[in-house]
């Protein structure tokens, strides 16, 4: 392949200019993460909006082309999103935590608190009565949420509801009895019987005929144990509904809404359809009383849509058809993510628009536009580049731009010139080679793993050469199974750089084990020397990287001991800069605290600096002065603290460590900011944070995220005094969601740059201050 060096770093150059204005620039392939649904605007055409599993919601006005993030919400998981029929400024959200409401498209949000701790999976606006809105206690499948959230499984199924507009809201339980499985799939009006209302829950099928005063419970076949969404047919007659058989699997069901009498829609003339974990069934609004429409949603199966189309004589089913109208990988433009289709929520377009079918795909967005008997299916969360084509087992393929959304959970961020990777939870191994501009994530499709799960990356040499590093393996949602340690030569900077195994796997390599190399963190003063943290196994040393890959005999050698190996994982390890005999690092699961680990008569020796911890502690280590200073964040041991992080930092020469930042110093900014969420959730807010704690100079940067409440109260940015004080300034900027996971110092020619990584909106980055420009920030 050819591959223009010079051409890429003059786009490069072009594209830090071009983002010059701005405080933060994202650099994000475009959707990831899960996308949790996308909703079309009944009144305008073109107008969607999409639901974030992490940072809110995101809203297009051009049919998908381009996304744009909407305001601040308590709680950014959402589940729905509900577009008013009669006024589009009117929206609904449901969150991990409560009901929102907007009277302005979602440029700003109204929390209504009597929803606080209250999942709500499921909003409807009721199409003949729009002041009237319902939504629904639940979860969808997130039942690994329920004890963050202090919800259980079992009770009586509940929805908050408004009669007036979302101006006051009330609490309802729909059964007087508890059921198995209370958690609400979806909520639909019936469009003629105007007092009718369906609620699907995971434990059976709920209906109201006074317009929510009063509800009963459906039957259902004795065969079948529950429901997984319904539907009803525009003339008001049917009541579709997906019914489960055993765990999740089930399938379609058609009964009279006048009177319960169930019929599976499983075979008819065409596929016949097997049990799977069909959801969200839908009626097509264009349906007549002679042939109706049917498409199906999948849970996690990826074997593609399907629609049914039903006919109709005197209301009695004569004949259906069920089609597989979209599978495979052939016909359409995958995007970055090359995966057959998991269609989760997929939806036609209103009556108002024209034909079309709109869908997730676990984490990516399609429209299926009406095409000659069938449906052409167009990406709508990246595009196409071709300016850096990647070559994968023989075969061309793009790198892909985003459109405008950012939902992607990324673990960690390296750059080397216009070589940036970040290191993804679900995605992998995504790699750019214009600076960020556009990616692929090719690499990560293996024959023999996906490397789907790369909780840390890094830039060490080898021979003078830039060399990437790599914990890579395979697991989704962060649950993954082994250890790799992967590397890249730099050579051409470039897709023609190739990954290799460097170290772990099930062969050991390297004489190391197979836990997740959760941190690698590279010696500043000898690139070549790399410390790695593998889970359940302590640290390792590979002293000698060029070694390392050309000599098939060098073993790494084992450096923790004693006490230490107590310790199972580590956030981040610091190394001395001014001493590489030296180094620190936090555990944070196992044996918790900071740590001090020193070469001393070639044996290293540790002792434990304070207690603390946590999950997400961190170390870093700096050189000011010509003096070491030493920064951690994290658990305090003093009980006044409780769970919130404390700051502090020790300097060379100087005694003991100070305390430099914690809650109190946090609740001194933002309070305008943040009004919008911060005082319904100061109870349960924790100031802590999932990573990014960084340092150069005279700058401090520390980050305050939490992570179950997914909000972040801000970044902020302290400067070193000769006397040893340090003035905080907020640092936040335009970053709609700054929960950070990690972050690195990058040296431009235009100065200093930070890049990070967040846990839901991918990867930015912002050129750090001088103190010039720090005073007039």
């Amino acid at each position: 392949m050819n591959f223009n060096y010079k051409g890429s770093m003059l786009l490069l150059m072009l594209f830090f200019f071009g983002t010059a204005q701005a405080q933060w620039t994202s650099i994000n392939p475009g959707a990831g993460g899960q996308v949790q649904d996308v909703v079309c605007d009944p009144n305008q055409r073109g107008v969607l909006y999409l639901a974030s599993d992490m940072e809110g919601v995101y809203k297009s006005t051009d049919n998908g082309e381009s996304w744009s993030m909407t305001g601040h919400l308590v709680h950014n998981r959402v589940y729905a999103v509900a577009v008013t029929p009669t006024n589009s400024e009117q929206i609904y959200v449901g969150t991990l935590n409560g009901v929102h409401s907007s009277s302005d498209g979602g440029i700003h949000y109204q929390y209504h608190d009597i929803s606080f701790g209250k999942s709500i999976s499921a909003i409807t606006v009721n199409p003949s009565n729009p002041k009237q809105v319902i939504a629904g206690v639940g979860w969808r499948d997130d039942y690994n949420f329920l004890k963050f959230i202090k919800q259980k499984k079992s009770g009586r199924p509940e929805v908050v509801f408004s009669n007036d507009g979302g101006e006051h809201w009330e609490t309802m339980f729909i059964a007087d009895q508890d059921i198995t499985d209370r958690n609400v799939l979806n909520i639909s009006f019936n469009p003629v019987n105007k007092s009718e209302i369906f609620v699907s829950t995971y434990g059976g099928i709920f209906t109201s005929k006074d317009a929510g005063k009063s509800w009963e419970q459906i039957e259902l076949p004795s065969h079948c144990i529950g429901s997984r969404g319904v539907s009803i047919s525009p003339d008001g007659q049917r009541l579709y509904a997906v019914l489960t058989h055993e765990g999740i699997n089930g399938l379609p069901y058609v009964s009279p809404t006048a009177k319960t009498d169930w019929q599976v829609i499983q075979s008819g003339n065409g596929i016949e359809l097997t049990a799977m974990d069909y959801w969200y069934p839908e009626v097509d609004e264009r349906s007549s009383a002679q042939q109706e429409r049917l498409i199906l949603s999948l849970q996690k199966s990826r074997k593609g849509a399907f629609e049914a189309t039903l006919k109709y004589d005197q209301q009695k089913l004569k004949d259906y058809q069920w089609d597989l109208v979209w599978s495979g990988l052939k016909g359409y433009d995958t995007g970055w993510d090359f995966a057959d289709p998991n269609p989760r929520f997929i939806h036609y377009t209103p009556k108002s628009w024209p034909r079309a079918i709109w869908s997730t795909s676990n984490q990516t967005i399609f429209e299926g536009a009406d095409w000659n008997g069938g449906y052409q299916w167009n990406n709508k969360y990246c595009k196409v580049s071709w300016e850096t084509p990647v070559t994968h087992y023989g075969r061309l393929f793009p790198t892909y731009q985003g459109r405008g959304t950012e939902s992607t959970y990324t673990y960690d961020i390296a750059v080397d010139e216009n070589y940036v990777i970040q290191g993804q939870a679900d995605n992998g191994l995504m790699e750019s080679w214009d600076g960020g501009k556009s990616w692929s994530n090719m690499a990560h499709r293996t024959d023999s793993i996906n490397y789907s799960d790369v909780q840390s990356v890094t830039i060490a040499h080898a021979n003078g050469t830039p060399v990437v590093l790599a914990q890579a393996t395979s697991g989704y949602g962060g649950h993954a199974k082994d250890g790799r340690l992967l590397y890249k030569v730099l050579q051409h900077h470039s897709p023609e750089d190739e990954w290799k195994l460097l170290a772990g796997g099930p062969n050991h390599e390297l004489g190391m084990p197979d836990g997740i190399f959760r941190e690698i963190a590279v010696d500043p003063t000898d690139k070549e020397r790399v410390f790695v943290f593998s889970y359940g196994h302590g640290i390792y040393l590979i002293d000698n990287l060029s070694e390392a890959i050309n000599n098939p005999d060098y073993k790494a050698q084992k450096i923790s001991s004693g006490v230490v190996d107590k310790v199972v994982a580590t956030k981040r390890i610091a190394v001395d800069p001014n001493n590489p005999k030296v180094i620190y690092f936090t555990g944070t699961r196992g044996y918790e605290g900071l740590f001090k680990g020193e070469l001393k008569k070639g044996k290293w020796r540790w002792n434990r600096l304070f207690d603390g911890g946590g999950w997400d502690a961190e170390v870093v280590a700096w050189s000011h002065q010509g003096k070491t200073h030493v920064l951690y964040g994290g658990r305090s041991a003093d009980k006044k603290d409780g769970d919130d992080y404390v700051f502090k930092l020790m300097v060379e020469g100087q005694k003991g460590w100070k305390r430099i930042f914690d809650k109190s110093a946090a609740l001194a900014f933002r309070k305008e900011e943040n009004k919008h969420w911060y005082p319904y959730s100061e109870k349960v807010f924790l100031f802590e944070t999932k990573g990014g704690l960084a340092a150069y100079d005279d700058k401090i940067i520390i980050n305050i995220y939490n992570h179950r409440q997914q909000n972040s109260y801000g970044i902020f940015i302290g400067t070193l005094s000769d006397q040893g004080e340090i003035a905080w300034q907020d640092f936040t900027g335009d970053i709609h969601y700054p929960g950070l996971t990690g972050s690195k110092i990058v040296d431009r020619p235009a100065g200093k740059y930070w890049y990070v990584s967040t846990a839901g909106a991918g990867a930015w980055f912002r050129k750090l201050p001088t103190d010039t420009m720090l005073s007039s920030h």
